[in-house]
């Protein structure tokens, strides 16, 4: 049986807004689908950016440890996200294997010396189009199964920009050159990515709805009503993923609708979770 932790990147102001709008905490939800995939599995929730916060047992006791995205920026500096920092640096000097989406691999990255910065090409929103796997990207595990390029639910305006030493990108865009990568530091092995491979169609209608006005004075929307058609298309496929109309207008595929295409990365780090124990 696997024990994995769950770090919720947020504030608790953070994951009170997500909740009210997306139901459930991002470690909530985050949670939930590890257990999905990792039948056996047990899994704790942790708040690594509060005051004082400890996690539920000792951090030995943890199989694995997955790091949810955030609405935080790392180069501000927030005391939130330095405590978070030092969990990170923890985790890797325990030699605990960790995943992470958006923030996670941001966090990981500058945890182990490299750096993160606003992204001068925009926002990424919804959807991560047109990843490409590189060279390392197709051989590594983390990737097993995935397609040489795909999409993925996304949202960030921040980028690696600056990966620390021995750091291995396994995946790019048009729009960031880090979109997956592995980590190391001392003992430790991260694999991230910068897309949510852990996100429903649901969970991306929620956080469209979220942002409401600023994707429409960036641009990604006419009005607030286009964005609500969109969001509530996603919702509506999200119940019924045969909406073939619904998906052909929208441009998604398999990758993004089926979930066991979805969570490649997040499957394949439980696989490996299961065969490094069984050893």
């Amino acid at each position: 049986m696997l024990r994995l932790l769950v770090a919720d990147g947020n504030t608790p102001a953070g994951r009170h807004r997500i909740a009210e709008s997306a139901g459930a905490t991002p470690s909530e939800s985050y949670a939930n689908m590890l257990r999905e995939i990792g039948v056996d599995a047990v899994v704790d929730i942790c708040t690594p950016a509060d005051v004082g916060a400890a996690t539920p047992q000792p951090l030995d006791c943890y199989d694995g440890v997955a790091i949810t995205g955030s609405s935080l920026n790392i180069y501000d500096r927030d005391m939130e996200a330095l405590r978070q920092i030092d969990f990170v640096r923890e985790v890797f000097a325990r030699g605990i294997p960790m995943f992470g989406s958006c923030w996670g691999l941001q966090l990981a990255a500058v945890a182990a010396g490299g750096e993160v910065k606003l992204n001068p090409k925009g926002r990424e929103v919804a959807v991560a189009r047109k990843i490409a796997l590189t060279e390392a990207g197709r051989a590594h595990p983390m990737h097993r199964d995935r397609a040489p390029v795909y999409d993925a639910p996304s949202i960030h305006s921040d980028v690696v920009t600056r990966l620390p030493q021995g750091a291995i990108v396994t995946a790019h865009n048009g729009l960031s050159a880090v979109q997956a990568a592995e980590i190391r530091m001392g003992e430790g092995v991260f694999w991230g990515v910068q897309y949510h491979p852990e996100y429903r169609l649901r969970d991306v209608a929620a956080m469209v709805r979220r942002y409401g006005q600023i994707l429409v004075a960036e641009g990604f929307f006419a009005s607030l009503v286009e964005l609500e058609r969109y969001a509530d298309d996603l919702s509506l496929l999200d119940q019924d993923s045969r909406r073939r109309d619904i998906a052909w207008r929208l441009g998604l595929d398999d990758d993004i609708i089926d979930p066991l295409v979805r969570q490649i990365e997040l499957s394949n780090w439980i696989n490996n979770l299961i065969r490094r124990k069984s050893k």
